[in-house]
């Protein structure tokens, strides 16, 4: 009986007759591997032999088909495994870190570094549109900043005591830079994140400087004695 059944497992039986195509003289299994795993295999057994399985035209069953198909997904899946394992370490760290290479995880896919959305590629174009506004506000302060030394040598010259009128002079400035800053804003100078500064930076010294200069030099021409302004002679 044992021998009948190997017989009929491997070459068929008068049950499980086998299809013309199969050599006797092959393992029937073969064949059904041949068909899970060759598409092309398996497309040509459809289209010649669509009335029957490969488990029957090799004269095996329907157990023995799930058998070899469930051996089959455990082979595939010790492959993945054995692929996903992780590379070994390099010796050193700094080598990695020195040739700037970014590595992935294991069992995680190649992806590029992450990156911050505000940081992205900026066109020459759009380069150029925020140096233009950049100098836009940097010309803005400097004529804030002349326009109003003169205008505080005129809008305070009623303060007679001298520590308040420096200091008045000077908050006057500072409210100007700050009115500077709302116009820079509405601006909308599109300043990299690492730049945004910029809208307070841009052009800080010259303005402090200019005002100060635009506010002494007026002041002093408006106080001068009236007989030292005199460039004719005799008059």
């Amino acid at each position: 009986m044992a021998k009948h059944g190997k017989k009929r497992i491997r070459f068929g039986s008068k049950e499980n007759k086998t299809l013309d195509f199969i050599d006797p003289n092959k393992d029937p299994r073969s064949y059904i591997r041949r068909y899970l795993t060759e598409e092309d295999y398996k497309d040509w057994f459809s289209r010649n032999y669509p009335n029957h399985t490969i488990y029957e035209a090799v004269g095996l069953n329907e157990s023995d088909y799930i058998e070899i198909k469930n051996k089959l997904a455990n082979e595939k899946d010790d492959v993945s495994i054995e692929k996903i394992e992780p590379e070994p370490e390099p010796k050193s760290d700094s080598d990695e870190i020195v040739k700037g290479k970014w590595t992935a995880k294991p069992n995680q896919k190649d992806e590029a570094p992450p990156t911050d959305p505000a940081e992205t590629f900026r066109t020459d174009v759009e380069t150029k549109n925020i140096k233009k506004k950049e100098n836009k506000l940097f010309w803005l302060r400097i004529a804030f900043s002349i326009m109003g030394g003169v205008a505080a040598t005129f809008l305070f010259d009623g303060i007679e005591h001298d520590e308040e009128h420096r200091w008045t002079s000077i908050g006057f400035m500072i409210i100007l830079f700050l009115v500077t800053c709302v116009i820079a804003k509405g601006m909308k100078i599109n300043f990299p994140r690492s730049d945004r500064k910029k809208i307070v930076t841009t052009g800080i010294g010259s303005f402090i400087f200019l005002y100060l200069f635009a506010w002494i030099m007026s002041f002093t021409l408006l106080n001068l004695p009236q007989e030292n302004i005199s460039i004719i002679p005799g008059l």
